[in-house]
């Protein structure tokens, strides 16, 4: 009985690792081989395990929508009025710290407490301050029922004054006989209502003096009090408040706003300056990414007002986000001749970090009625780029003349028509691995087989 003989052609790719084509299997008597072949056109086989190994997928060429973009780069930085700077008001030790860095907390949440003896010594000044204005409240109040009461006497003694006048007159004048004792009395008592009348007069005029003094006083203290309290924590619970028991001088501290503790700076038992922030909230649902355009093409990005910007990881140029542009900045800088760019971006899935490098596609203008591939899709090679076609159960090199391009796919002018199927994952790989040359027993152009020297015979 004749020996058979059984023999495998492997290609070998580095791709994290060698990875096999699918075998070439040998037959027995006149049946059909696959062996490797070195050249680039020939048609390309994938086995389970390459598709596997090189990410290996596909995808029908169709109609579709190519951008014309502007490639720019920025770093991500938070909007400016959604970062907070947790710091007392007056200097004071920590004594208790309820948040650590990298915590998300809520508008309202309790973040830390300090005592401050500067703050205890306000607070008494302010009570001294509104007990003074009370009683200075009280002594305006007694002095202005002073003078409404002086006001209504003063009037009744210059009448009771006249009266008196009158009936002395009337008795010296008079026929009568009046005893001199009776005239005198009657003088005098006209003349004492005069004198009471005038005295009554000047102590009105006094009294007000004095309730106009007492009202300037009144206010000074009033300004006083308003003065310490604008130094002292708020009852606003989305800052501090000073503590409703314990020392006088501890104060409570709490969320602004929703975000992240981006900084923590103090330690339980640490000393404080007032000013000096102990905590850093951002809240990085919503960011804006800066960076600088180039003089050259800072018309045509005018001209794309409110342009949609895709803006991709710089290390794997991953899309984590879109934005649009807010503000190009009229003035060039002397030296970089770029002019800057604020983009504002929703970052509600948290893709983007605050100090990251990324990159920009600003859309300008869109084809929408272009063949288009995505971009994965093709392979360069020199000045030249070509695909990777399905024909059958092979894959074949195809040359392509390719147009406008963005960051997701590319315009092909020339060597694709819609329904043609390439390869858009693990191409490049593909293309790296040696081609299969079918058929090779009836090919006129195959080689000869070399010599059975196992004996074997057909």
């Amino acid at each position: 009985m004749h020996r058979r003989s059984y023999f495998t052609v492997a290609a070998i790719v580095a791709l994290a690792g060698a990875v096999l084509l699918a075998p070439a299997n040998a037959h027995d008597g006149h049946n059909k081989t696959e062996t490797a072949s070195f050249d680039p056109y020939a048609p390309k086989k994938v086995s389970p395990e390459t598709a596997m190994a090189i990410g290996f997928t596909t995808a029908e060429v169709d109609f579709g929508e190519v951008e014309d973009i502007l490639r720019l780069t920025g770093i991500v930085r938070p909007v400016p009025d959604r970062v907070h700077a947790v710091a007392p008001r007056f200097a004071g030790i920590i004594r208790s710290m309820q948040v650590q860095l990298g915590d998300t907390v809520r508008t309202g949440d309790m973040l830390a407490e300090i005592e401050s003896p500067d703050l205890a010594k306000n607070l008494v000044e302010l009570r001294r301050a509104e007990a003074a204005f009370q009683k200075l409240l009280a002594e305006v109040k007694q002095s202005e029922s002073d003078v409404l009461a002086l006001e209504i006497a003063v009037p009744a003694t210059g009448k009771n004054a006249d009266l008196a006048e009158a009936e002395s007159l009337r008795l010296e004048a008079g026929g009568e006989a009046v005893s001199a004792n009776l005239l005198g009395q009657r003088r005098s008592e006209a003349i004492r209502q005069r004198a009471d009348a005038a005295l009554k007069a000047i102590a009105l005029d006094q009294a007000r003096v004095n309730v106009d003094s007492l009202r300037a006083q009144l206010q000074s203290t009033e300004r006083l009090v308003g003065a310490i309290k604008s130094l002292l924590p708020s009852n606003d619970i989305s800052t501090e408040r000073a503590s409703e028991s314990g020392a006088p001088g501890m104060v409570k501290f709490y969320s602004p706003i929703n975000g992240i503790v981006v900084s923590r700076n103090g330690m339980i038992g640490q000393g404080v300056e007032a000013g000096s922030a102990m905590l850093v909230i951002s809240d990085l649902t919503n960011v804006q990414i800066e960076g600088e355009v180039p003089e050259s093409l800072i018309t045509r990005l005018t001209a794309a007002k409110n342009a949609l910007v895709r803006i991709r990881n710089s290390n794997d140029a991953a899309l984590i986000g879109e934005g649009t542009i807010r503000f190009i900045s009229p003035v060039i800088d002397a030296s970089k001749r770029t002019a800057h760019v604020i983009i504002d971006a929703v970052n509600a899935k948290s893709t983007m970090r605050q100090g990251q490098f990324v990159e920009l596609a600003v859309v300008l203008d869109k084809n929408q009625t272009a063949v288009v591939i995505p971009i994965s899709a093709v392979v360069k090679e020199g000045p030249l780029e070509f695909v990777l076609i399905k024909d059958g159960d092979y894959f074949k090199k195809h040359d392509i003349a390719t147009g406008t391009r963005n960051d997701l796919v590319v315009e092909v002018k020339q060597g694709l028509a819609p329904g043609d199927v390439v390869v858009v994952g693990g191409a490049f790989s593909l293309s790296q691995l040696r081609g299969i040359v079918p058929d090779t027993a009836s090919s006129a152009d195959a080689p000869a087989q070399p010599a059975d020297t196992q004996g074997h015979k057909h």
